[in-house]
């Protein structure tokens, strides 16, 4: 049964792929779990990166790569882990 079938402009990000197939996204400040076959997700969309995504529900109705989000978003985990290495954990640069 659908959570909201009204369509909802949200943020998500793509944080994997399960069973080489779908693409799990966490949707919203809620982070709800979005399971949806890779080929409904933009050209270049990758693990990590963040979309503009229209939701229906549980199904996606809409999916646009939001690269200002996901540069923001990387810069801080690089700014994070630099901290990290200084302060002398096992974090090692690659």
């Amino acid at each position: 049964m659908l959570d909201n079938p009204n369509p909802v402009d949200d943020k998500a990000v793509f944080e994997r792929i399960a069973d080489n197939r779908l693409a799990v996204l966490l949707v919203g400040s809620e982070e709800r779990e979005l399971h949806v076959p890779v080929e409904q997700l933009p050209p270049g969309a990758s693990p990590g990166c963040w979309l503009r995504v229209t939701v229906a529900g549980d199904d996606l109705v809409r999916a646009m790569i939001d690269a200002e989000q996901t540069e923001r978003v990387a810069a801080h985990i690089s700014k994070q882990l630099d901290r990290l290495r200084k302060r002398g954990s096992r974090l090692r640069p690659e």
